[in-house]
């Protein structure tokens, strides 16, 4: 049997899981305990919608296939009622017109936000100073969130509750994995650029600069968790695994690894990848 699935078997409301290549999503991955940094919607049988910076967009999947020197792999799941049955065409077509209805929404800040977002939605602190350092600087950018704004998970679940089909939920297990080897100095930098400030205005080589007491970090966790989450979602999540599924989440507070884990979201393949 082939490890691939045809392109051409997709349907509108399938669900793409993606790992990017590059240090962010490599971050993005770890900090949401899953292999996924990315997750996207298809409309139709070639088209999905995804929401990436700056704004959300329609894409071509033919085109994202391509792309390989920005993704490693790309996975389809489908969706299905909650009895297990497929979906029918009036079904997948709620989902399309719901999915495109968020067509250039604004996507909150820069990339990062997804890093920081999966940090605090999965109580995850890193050891590395540096990158604490760098969790608290988003997290505090986001404690006034703007509803008008998705990131790419969030995205998918609004979409698919729209169409009244939102898929129920799990707690999934925390991994232990070691951190990606990534540049901690260079994504401050790119940070500190991207706010036009001079990376020198920290010290980058001396931890001692970077430094971030624990109990800072997880006052920042529970203040975009409380925004993030209402209160049935939250009481959820802090329950130990095995629990009932999580039916009716925050879409805010739904990330790659809560799609990836979904009972109601099957399994399909990996697409292949054309250089």
């Amino acid at each position: 049997m082939s490890p691939f699935i045809d392109p051409a078997q997709l349907r509108a409301g399938d669900v793409l899981l993606m790992k990017g290549i590059g240090a962010v999503s490599d971050l993005v991955a770890w900090f949401g305990d899953s292999i996924y940094s990315h997750a996207a919607i298809m409309v139709d049988a070639e088209y999905f919608v995804e929401a990436a910076p700056p704004v959300s967009r329609r894409v071509r999947l033919a085109d994202r296939l391509k792309q390989v020197q920005h993704y490693d792999f790309v996975t389809a799941m489908r969706p299905t009622r909650a009895s297990g049955q497929p979906l029918d065409r009036v079904e997948r077509a709620a989902v399309a017109e719901a999915s495109l209805a968020y067509v250039d929404v604004k996507y909150p800040l820069d990339s990062l936000v997804q890093m920081a977002l999966a940090a605090a939605l999965r109580n995850r602190v890193p050891a590395n100073a540096g990158l604490r350092w760098l969790l608290r600087q988003v997290l505090d950018r986001l404690h006034d969130f703007d509803p008008t704004q998705l990131v790419c998970s969030e995205l998918v679940y609004a979409a698919l509750r729209e169409a009244k089909l939102a898929p129920a939920l799990i707690i999934s297990a925390q991994l232990d994995q070691p951190l990606p080897k990534v540049d901690v100095g260079e994504l401050i930098r790119a940070w500190l650029e991207l706010r036009g400030k001079r990376a020198g205005t920290i010290e980058l080589t001396q931890g001692e600069a970077l430094e971030l007491d624990e109990a800072s970090l997880m006052e920042s966790f529970e203040q975009v968790r409380q925004q993030r989450l209402d209160a049935p979602a939250k009481a959820a999540r802090e329950r130990a695994l095995g629990m009932p599924p999580v039916l009716n989440p925050n879409p805010r507070n739904v990330l790659p690894v809560d799609l990836e884990t979904s009972p109601q979201l099957r399994l399909l393949g990996r697409l292949p990848l054309q250089a």
